[in-house]
Formats: C-alpha cells, structure tokens, sequence
C-alpha cells in the first residue's frame, strides 16, 4: 500500500494543472488515512486557500444522518419502520398509505418539492416556515402507489425530519447534534440555517464564460433534514468509521437499514456494486456545493471528496481516486477534440429550454457556441460530435436528444416553441 499515497497524488496533479480543481480529498482503508489534502480556495475574492479543516454544504448526504436519527429511535421502540406516516401526523390522513420505510427508501409516491419550477425558481431564496414546505407537496395527488417504485425524493426526506421532531420534542438540529455529533465527536459538522456564522465555510462559486461567479443565495429554512448539514472529511471519515460499530444502533438494525430494495436504495444510503465489489455510497450537490462519500465496506475502505465549485465532477474523481486505491489504471482525462459541425445542425439546437423552473437558452456570438443558463450564467462550449458539446473551460460536456418525434431536449428539459 505505500504507493497508493503517491498514486493518488499524483493523479489529482496532473488534474489540477489540465481542469479547474478545489475542495478537500480523503482516501482511506482499514481505519488508517492513506491520503488527505487540500486544493482550491475557499474564497477567491480574498484569495484564501482551502484546508483539509475547511467546511462545506453536503447536502444530500445529510439523509444518512435524518436515517440514523429515525434508526435510533426505532430502537428506543418510540416508532416502527411500518408505521404509517398519519399515526404521527393525523391531519395528512389522506396520505395513510405512506409508510416510515417508504419515506426512507424514496418509494412514497410523493410530490419532490425541490423539483417543483416555483420552488427553484423563486421560493428557495426564500425563508418558509415547514408549513410553507409542506403546502408545496403534502395535498398533489402521489405519482404512483407507496411501495410500487422508486422516485428520489426531498419531500420524504423533510417529512422525515418533522416526524423527527414531533416525537422528541426537540428541534432536529438539536436531535442530531446532541444524540449524533456530540457523541461521535463530529466537532466540525452541523445544521446551516442562515442564522450563524460558520467558522471556515468555503463560498459557493459557480462559472460564466471563463471566469468565477458566487452561486446564487439558497435559504436553508427549506432545506432542513433533506439536505441542511455542512461538514469536512476528517468528521465525514469519523462518520464513516461510527457505520461500522454499534455506537448509534446494533449491527442488525444497521444491517437492516442496507437491506437493497428493487431500487438499490437502503435507509439514506445507495446500495449497489462497483470495481466488483459492494459500495454504500451518497451524494449530494446544489447551487456551488458539492460531496461524495463511497464506502466499500467488504474492504473498509472510503472514499470522500468535497468542493465549492459547482463545476467540478467530483462523482467522477471520486470513482477514479477508488479505482487507484484498488490498483487499477485510470487515464486521465484529456480535452476532446473540437469536430466540425455543419451550422444548420447548431441552428436546430438553438432557442429557449424550459424545465423545473429553470432556462437554457442555446445561442452563438460570432464563432462561439455557448448557452445562457436562468438569464445569468453563460457556459460556452464547443462540439465534439453532432449531438455532444464540451466547455471550453472545465471539465463537463453536454448531450442533445431527440425522441422519437423529433423534439430535443437538453439537460433534462424539453425544447420549447417558436412563440412560446
């Protein structure tokens, strides 16, 4: 193992000096650090570097701790994984078919109200109380029966966090870090809601052109047990090593808790297969923040990267960082090559695209490709085939699609109308 130090960074080198780099790194295995380190700045306009202690929003990795929290009260028998969501909130009896576990593995059928344009567009700047959250989603009719299929889903995930705190007693950032971090000693980890200064918090940046721009303010009110913590990898390594003991719940509740379903989603955690081998792995990534924790827990071995700069595909480095840990060779990733492409072709691509309250807006200046995404930010890219365009700049490319009546699509969202 003395080589893997030495192959990861110099991996992670030659990716800084080829693609824009920032964020913290740790790769470890049986409980022993094999590398951790720092790249980027934390905040360009006073241009102060990360550190390995510098925090970030990890938003969606936030649902295995709002698990843990509903794992550990199911051991103190103050709530059982079947119970329907209504024995704890009466007044939603018309969603009773809703289970705990339901909500848990993302099989409630519900509304995700992060999804909803209104919300992405206007009410996450905003500080709504639960109540306004909930109003988002509680009363739509469910997309599919509870328990048929797979949706990812925030909506479960805050509902959650109100049942949470409507059995304790107690707020959910104080259920966490009380019964939680407190015990686990997780010191650089917590709830952001806009209402503290957080010591050592990187800004969120995002890119225009060829340059920075701060991403756009996120009120965290709406957020809450869906995706409201912040954390470092050092605490999300203690995290990771606290999964394999019984500090929080028994083995068999944790085994229980992992249990893949059809969907390959445990209790807060993806469950799947990967370099052959079992990972238990999340994500989570918005508005400039992005994370990923990768645990291969039949070689106790984790992988978790962290950054503040929304164009960084961590999800990519993290799997390749995974490969070299495990021995594999991994090439690094070059510029494509810009091809040729008929002007006709871009003209079909170009106009407005519309989806979950957001725009691209696909156009050219001059000779230069590019698209405005919400009326802001311009991503100018170039074509490395027909349909799939890179950025000129950083690490990331793009896909236009047809169906089969001909209407494109492009970053999920479908191409609108002439006048439209």
């Amino acid at each position: 193992m003395t080589d893997i130090p030495d192959r990861l960074e110099e991996y992670l080198a030659e990716y800084e000096r080829s693609w824009p780099l920032s964020g913290t790194v740790l790769v470890a295995q049986h409980g022993e650090v094999l590398f951790r380190k720092a790249y980027g700045h934390a905040n360009i306009e006073h241009r102060l570097s990360n550190s390995i202690d510098t925090k970030f929003r990890i938003w969606s990795i936030t649902k295995s701790f709002t698990a843990m929290a509903v794992m550990m009260l199911y051991e103190q028998k103050l709530l059982h994984f079947e119970d329907r969501l209504n024995r704890f909130l009466p007044e939603w009896n018309h969603l009773q078919d809703i289970t705990l576990a339901h909500l848990l593995s993302h099989t409630s059928g519900l509304t995700n109200y992060t999804y909803l344009p209104e919300y992405n567009k206007r009410l996450n700047k905003l500080r709504l109380s639960q109540q306004d959250v909930l109003n988002l989603f509680v009363n739509n009719p469910l997309a599919f029966t509870p328990g048929t299929s797979f949706a990812y889903n925030n909506s479960g995930y805050f509902l959650l966090g109100v049942v949470i705190e409507k059995i304790t007693g107690s707020t959910f950032e104080n259920y966490i870090t009380d019964h939680i971090l407190i015990p686990l000693g997780m010191k650089n980890t917590g709830i952001d809601n806009n209402q503290k200064v957080i010591h050592n918090m990187s800004s969120a940046y995002n890119s225009s052109w060829e340059d920075f721009i701060p991403c756009e303010y996120i009120d965290m009110s709406s957020i809450f047990s869906a995706g409201s913590m912040y954390s470092t990898v050092d605490d999300l390594f203690i995290w990771d090593q606290a999964l394999y003991s019984e500090k929080l719940v028994s083995k068999p509740t944790m085994d229980m808790a992992l249990q893949t379903t059809c969907c390959n989603y445990g209790f807060g955690w993806f469950l799947d297969n990967h370099h052959n081998r079992r990972r238990i792995y999340h994500g989570g990534a918005y508005r400039g923040f992005r994370s990923e924790m990768h645990r291969y827990p039949d070689d106790q071995a984790t992988v978790i990267m962290s950054t503040n700069y929304d164009f960084v595909p961590i999800r990519k480095l993290t799997e390749s960082l995974t490969a070299l840990l495990f021995g594999g060779h991994v090439p690094m990733q070059r510029r494509p090559n810009e091809v040729p492409l008929e002007k006709r072709v871009y003209e079909t691509y170009m106009g407005t695209y519309e989806g979950f309250g957001c725009t691209a807006t696909v156009d050219r200046k001059g000779e230069q490709l590019y698209f405005l995404w919400n009326e802001e930010a311009v991503i100018p890219f170039y074509p490395t085939s027909e349909t799939t365009f890179h950025h000129t700049w950083y690490d990331w490319d793009c896909t236009f699609t047809r169906n089969d009546k001909g209407e494109i699509s492009f970053l999920g969202m479908k191409k609108g109308k002439p006048g439209e």
